[in-house]
């Protein structure tokens, strides 16, 4: 019974701390962004294998 509680409290933690990097990546990444517009410097956009989601109706 224990053991359990133990597991099942260390994955709820595991999803915690990993939904907080995701969340403050995406800040990081937005910081960034505003960084480079007062700059002046152009976004440059790379391709990815990600863009040809199949799930995406186009």
């Amino acid at each position: 019974m224990v053991l359990k509680i133990t597991v099942i409290t260390i994955i709820l933690l595991a999803i915690a701390a990993a939904f907080a990097a995701w969340f403050n990546t995406h800040l990081i990444l937005k910081d960034l962004e505003e960084i480079k517009d007062k700059l002046g410097i152009k976004s440059i956009y790379k391709a990815s294998f990600l863009d040809r989601d199949l799930d995406n109706d186009q």
